[in-house]
């Protein structure tokens, strides 16, 4: 018996001796064996079922391998499913103690509903966009990292999400940055399983960027790979953007004329500044304007609203024009969809509309 083996003995035996109530499920998961050291194969978790069951949780080393019999609740597995833990702890799972049949039937439906999500082009989709955020927001760090090693690991992170983004387009998942087609593809499945299963299509010049970064010599040659890497990543996952009907939204347009009647006074002021050439406080009030426009638009289904391409501190007249512009297509569509915008010419007016309401 070699020492794989032993090893998953010894850990079934000590479940069954000291923890037979407190222990669900002894796992291994393959594709973490570097130079066939059997790391993770005699076993990787397991999954308790008591506080005392994670008690079994120590980390070793035997002939220079380092072991890490650690807990994984079924919580966290249940994340794995939806890809927000770990993938390959499901995927290239192998059971190797079952308290009971019932256990086992839990896990393998976990590995099917992970299945059933890599294959529904919604569901990837929705999770590719998940991570092409989280390395974009590892990037505008980079953009102010001045130290080349933290620059580097922020580089490695970014590519790790971005390869995850990709394999998730592809039905399937990556564990950690894929920078070459020969990490990829090279070899047989089982030593690519930790990497990534299988790429069947990957974005226009995704590995020559990728790789570029493992020869790169300064944070400037890494900022502006990783903005091509970026750039050609989140084109590629928009492309594949599946067919899918959205449950159709009741518009609430009088909450529309609501949001406008409170922002109805910021219109005025951006007059009001353009009028009378007051250059910083228009463009502060333009941004404010122009955010809750980006804001509002998608809640409402409208087109983006396109502000402050008309800001000219030589020439404000721009910025009124085109604030006014906008404020009649709201108006207008406030009012085209039967709603009264709340509005009253004089206080005289408001008073007796109020007094009327009583």
């Amino acid at each position: 018996m070699d020492n794989t083996a032993k090893l998953t003995q010894w850990a079934i035996n000590k479940i069954k001796t000291e923890y037979p109530d407190d222990i669900a499920l002894l796992i291994a998961c393959r594709g973490h064996e570097t130079d066939n050291d059997g790391h993770g194969v005699c076993f990787d978790y397991f999954i308790p079922i008591t506080q005392r069951g994670c008690e079994l949780s120590q980390t070793f080393l035997v002939d220079g391998v380092g072991h890490d019999l650690y807990p994984r609740s079924w919580e966290r597995m249940e994340k794995s499913t939806t890809l927000d833990e770990m993938t390959c702890v499901l995927a290239n799972a192998e059971i190797r103690y079952a308290r009971s049949q019932a256990d086992i039937d839990r896990f393998c439906a976990l590995q099917q509903t992970l299945k059933d999500n890599l294959k529904d082009p919604v569901f990837i989709y929705r999770k590719a966009l998940e991570r092409l955020d989280d390395a974009m927001d590892i990037y505008r760090s980079l953009m102010f990292e001045e130290k080349m090693y933290r620059a580097r690991s922020e580089a490695g992170y970014i590519q790790h999400y971005l390869s995850q983004a990709v394999a998730y387009i592809n039905g399937t998942y990556a564990e950690s940055a894929i920078f070459t087609e020969n990490q990829a593809y090279g070899g047989n499945a089982s030593n690519r399983l930790y990497h990534c299963p299988e790429l069947a299509t990957v974005p226009d010049s995704f590995f020559w960027y990728a790789e570029q970064i493992l020869t790169a010599k300064t944070i400037e040659e890494l900022r502006a790979l990783l903005h091509k890497l970026i750039t050609v990543t989140k084109e590629f996952i928009q492309n594949k953007k599946p067919v899918f009907c959205e449950p159709q939204k009741t518009v609430d347009y009088t909450a529309l004329a609501d949001w406008y009647q409170e922002l109805s006074l910021t219109w005025r002021r951006i007059r009001y500044f353009c009028d009378n050439n007051m250059v910083e406080e228009a463009f502060r009030d333009g941004c404010y304007l122009q955010s809750e426009l980006l804001i509002i638009a998608p809640e409402f289904g409208l087109d983006d609203f396109n502000l402050l391409d008309s800001f000219d501190a030589a020439s404000l007249i721009k910025l009124k024009l085109r604030s006014q512009k906008l404020e009649k297509v709201i108006r207008d569509i406030i009012t085209e969809n039967g709603v009264r915008i709340n509005e009253y010419p004089t206080l005289d007016d408001f008073l007796a509309s109020d007094a009327e309401r009583k």
